[in-house]
C-alpha cells in the first residue's frame, strides 16, 4: 500500500467512528504494515489538502477520563490481583460522544481472572458504580469491562487479530500498570504491525526495558479456584453468548 493510500484509509477509518485527526494522531494511527516517519506522512497530508484539526481541550473527553481515573483509584486500593487497567474504545481514541460509555480492559495475575471479575461485580454493585449490563445498550458514562486477560495469556487470539483491535491496542490509555504489564502486553501482540506498523513501532520503543518472561508463577490452588469460579459464571452467561470469546484466561465481551 502506498503512503497516500494509507493516509486516505486512516482518515476514512477515523471518520467512520466520528473522528477528525490531528497530525500527531494521523501519524500514530496510520493504517499500513510498513512504518513511516512524520515527514513522509506530512507530505501526503499536504497533497490531499486534508485539514488536520488542532489539538485542544475536549470537555467530554476530559470528563470521561476523570471518571475513569476515579474508578481506577478505587480499584487499585481494593484489588491487588489487578496488574493493569486501561481505557479503550472511543475514549481512548480521543473522540467520544456525550452519550458513550467508557470501555475498560483489565489484566490480572495468572489464574486470578474469574475470582477478580466476580469480586469486582459485587464491588461495583455495592458501591453503585454505573456499569454496562450484559446484552444491554450502552449508556452515558457507564463502565463497560469488555476485555479481560490474565498475565499468562496476553496475546490476543488469531480470530481477534484485526484492524479494530490493533488500533485499540496502540491507543489504550493506561491507568494502572504494575510489573511492566502494559509493556509486556504490547510486546506480546506484535501481530498489530500488520495493521498499524508506525504506531506499534513507536509504542514498542517505550517498552525496550521490559523483557518477556515465561516464569509466571502457576499456583495449583489458584488454578483450581479460577476453574471453579469460572464455570458458574460461564453457565450463567452461556445462553446469551453470541460472538463473545470466553475462556479460563481471556474474556472478550464485545461482539
Amino acid at each position: 500500500m502506498s503512503i497516500l493510500a494509507s493516509v486516505k484509509k486512516t482518515i476514512a477509518y477515523a471518520k467512520k467512528y466520528g473522528g477528525n485527526l490531528t497530525e500527531e494522531q494521523l501519524f500514530e494511527r496510520l493504517i499500513d504494515d510498513k512504518a513511516y516517519t512524520k515527514e513522509e506522512i506530512n507530505k501526503f497530508i499536504e497533497l490531499l489538502s486534508y485539514k488536520v484539526i488542532k489539538s485542544g481541550k475536549n470537555k467530554i473527553l476530559e470528563e470521561k477520563i476523570k471518571k475513569a481515573k476515579e474508578l481506577a483509584k478505587l480499584i487499585d486500593k481494593q484489588f491487588k490481583d489487578i496488574l493493569f487497567l486501561g481505557i479503550t474504545g472511543s475514549v481512548a481514541a480521543d473522540y467520544p460522544k456525550k452519550d458513550d460509555d467508557i470501555d475498560i480492559i483489565i489484566i490480572t495475575k495468572v489464574n486470578k481472572l474469574w475470582i477478580t471479575r466476580l469480586k469486582l461485580r459485587f464491588f461495583i454493585i455495592i458501591n453503585k458504580i454505573p456499569h454496562r449490563k450484559f446484552e444491554k445498550k450502552e449508556k452515558r458514562d457507564e463502565f463497560c469491562f469488555n476485555l479481560w486477560l490474565d498475565e499468562k495469556s496476553l496475546e490476543i487470539k488469531n480470530e481477534k487479530q484485526n484492524l479494530r483491535n490493533a488500533m485499540d491496542l496502540i491507543l489504550v490509555k493506561t491507568l494502572i500498570n504494575k510489573e511492566g504489564t502494559y509493556e509486556k502486553f504490547i510486546k506480546t501482540n506484535n501481530w498489530a504491525k500488520k495493521y498499524v506498523a508506525t504506531g506499534y513501532n513507536n509504542k514498542l520503543l517505550d517498552c525496550q526495558i521490559v523483557r518477556l518472561s515465561d516464569k509466571t508463577k502457576n499456583n495449583l490452588v489458584d488454578e483450581m479456584v479460577n476453574w471453579l469460579v469460572f464455570w458458574p459464571q460461564f453457565w450463567y452467561m452461556k445462553k446469551r453468548i453470541k460472538n463473545e470469546k470466553i475462556s479460563l484466561h481471556q474474556a472478550f465481551f464485545h461482539h
